[in-house]
């Protein structure tokens, strides 16, 4: 298969109703199976049933999935469409040490790993940001308080 990332939605409506009929049956513990075209059954092993799992969950929630080695490196023009961002924001990040990289010649690379360790933390911080300006608006009564808004 090669370290190339492997980019996987719905093609259309059928494939997607597909999906979502395979999410219905593969939400239930338990053991699954693979069956060949020449009918030959083999038992999945439960870390490959929770990658399988995890794929037709996003899959049915219309999310694309990429499916990459966590040692592959990436661009920084891919880091940063993988994050949403500018390709010069993620530099900025990295050249402020907030996300690992290296360098291949002159040019940076980033492990997909330390990219997913980034974008986590991301979020977690972000969350986390969230929820105290939540507590302080709470604590200071602004929930229970209206505060009209001049429009014109």
């Amino acid at each position: 298969m090669g370290t190339q990332a492997i980019r996987i939605a719905p093609q259309n409506e059928e494939e997607a109703l597909a999906v979502k009929k395979l999410y219905r049956m593969l939400i239930h513990d338990g053991t699954a199976a693979l069956v060949g075209p020449d009918n030959t059954r083999i038992d999945l092993p439960p870390t490959v049933y929770q990658v399988l799992r995890r794929i037709i969950d996003d899959m049915q929630r219309g999310k694309a999935v990429a499916l990459m080695p966590v040692i592959e490196e990436l661009s920084t023009q891919a880091a940063a469409d993988m994050l949403g961002v500018s390709r010069q924001y993620l530099v900025n990040e990295l050249e402020a040490g907030k996300l690992k990289f290296h360098r291949a010649g002159t040019h940076r690379r980033i492990f997909f790993k330390d990219l997913c360790d980034y974008r986590e933390a991301r979020e977690r911080n972000r969350h986390e940001a969230i929820q105290r300006i939540a507590q302080q608006s709470e604590e200071s009564g602004l929930y229970d308080t209206f505060i009209p808004v001049d429009e014109s």
